[in-house]
């Protein structure tokens, strides 16, 4: 199989011929290209079995979260995690996406974009739950930061579960509509669009947003305000679609989208004399059922690496945040109160829960393949 670590080894020194990468671009590179690799120094294996003694070498994984081939044991623990700690109940998938007219400003100011499209999702989540002809409480989500589309290009967006119930007047209450739609999207996006152009002219007079190359005709203040009114003039794209029927299945689709990194080694089918071919979904051309059609896109390895470097995430940025009543500071007792109203129904849904969480944990093992004892990792955890 082709990896994108072998399409960067392969193409960086063409790259870095015509275009410059930051510290962090260098960082990530450098470690993707020497997952596995017989650069680094082995994983040791030591059964704990005491009887057995079993001992062994393996190859180093990066654990680099921009890297591909590091995440799916990442994904499955996070998965078990949430399944563990939040209900099992049925939940509305959410995109808010950036218009593309944000794109160059975005990738200038990525920290403080990436905030402010948060910051404003969160808004328009709360300010509908809030609202007595919506809901009148408070509901819960998980929001996980996307840059890409099918074809690597620049794409920012946010998938958020969110649970089609809360807390309203201190009882668990479901959405009024909760089988159809959660809020209605076309008022979402207005209260998006004004909340997201607010806080940008807030950090725009605060002084901390750049202005490199291209984009530095924005500096001024009467060229950034035509900018900002072009853009409340745009129509800011949210996606919802109704929950699935039970919440673990909403659960292990939103968990797809937890550790994906830009583009899966799977889709890539060959890379020859410089040219990387990649399969892509085209949703201009569905079939009959809605499914897009899958296309294959060739590029320039060189083109290939500048549209990964797009999806390098600054450092320590969180790219999954928890808000509403599963925000850290309120979950606990949410939880408890919604755990005490719905017991019964709860109950049931756990045990389907329990049966998935075993399936998954089975996958994460390190089992000794001499005695079937646990395998711990020294010097790798």
């Amino acid at each position: 199989m082709i990896k994108v670590s072998d399409i960067l080894k392969s193409g960086i020194e063409r790259y870095l011929e015509h275009k410059g990468i930051s510290n962090k671009q260098r960082k990530v590179i450098t470690k993707i290209i020497n997952c596995f690799s017989d650069n680094v120094s082995p994983v040791k294996f030591k059964c704990t079995n005491e009887e057995c003694g079993y001992e062994e070498e393996k190859k180093r994984p990066c654990r680099d979260r921009h890297c591909n081939r590091c995440n799916q044991n990442k994904k499955i623990k996070w998965l078990i995690n949430v399944l563990k700690n939040y209900l099992p109940l049925p939940y509305f998938h959410v995109v808010f996406t950036l218009p593309s007219e944000l794109n160059n400003l975005s990738i200038c100011n990525q920290q403080i974009l990436y905030d402010i499209l948060f910051k404003s999702s969160f808004y328009v989540l709360n300010k509908f739950s809030e609202d007595k002809r919506h809901f009148g409480g408070r509901i819960g989500y998980i929001g996980l930061l996307h840059t890409w589309g099918s074809q690597m290009l620049y794409h920012p967006h946010i998938h958020y579960m969110v649970l089609s119930g809360g807390l309203k007047e201190g009882r668990f209450k479901k959405l009024p509509y909760s089988k159809k739609f959660m809020f209605p999207v076309g008022a979402m996006s207005e209260v998006m669009m004004g909340k997201f152009i607010e806080l940008l002219k807030e950090k725009y007079e605060e002084g901390k947003l750049r202005f490199p190359g291209k984009i530095e005709i924005l500096s001024r203040s009467k060229e950034f305000n035509n900018y900002l009114y072009k853009l409340s003039q745009k129509k800011w794209v949210i996606y919802s679609k109704a929950p699935f029927s039970n919440g673990e299945r909403t659960l292990e689709y939103i968990s797809r989208y937890t550790h994906k990194v830009a583009i899966s080694n799977s889709r890539i089918k060959s890379y020859e004399k410089g040219v990387v071919r990649f399969e892509y979904k085209n949703y201009k051309k569905q079939d009959k059922r809605g499914i897009a059609k899958k296309e294959i896109l060739p590029l320039e390895d060189t083109e290939f690496i500048r549209r990964f470097l797009l999806h390098i995430l600054p450092e320590g940025f969180r790219k999954i945040r928890y808000g509403g009543i599963f925000a850290p500071n309120k979950k606990k007792d949410s939880l408890n109160k919604i755990e005490e109203e719905i017991k019964s129904e709860l109950g049931k849904l756990k045990e389907k829960v329990e049966e998935i969480i075993n399936e998954l944990e089975e996958k994460v093992k390190c089992v000794c393949p001499e005695c079937e004892s646990k395998v711990l990792l020294s010097g790798y955890g």
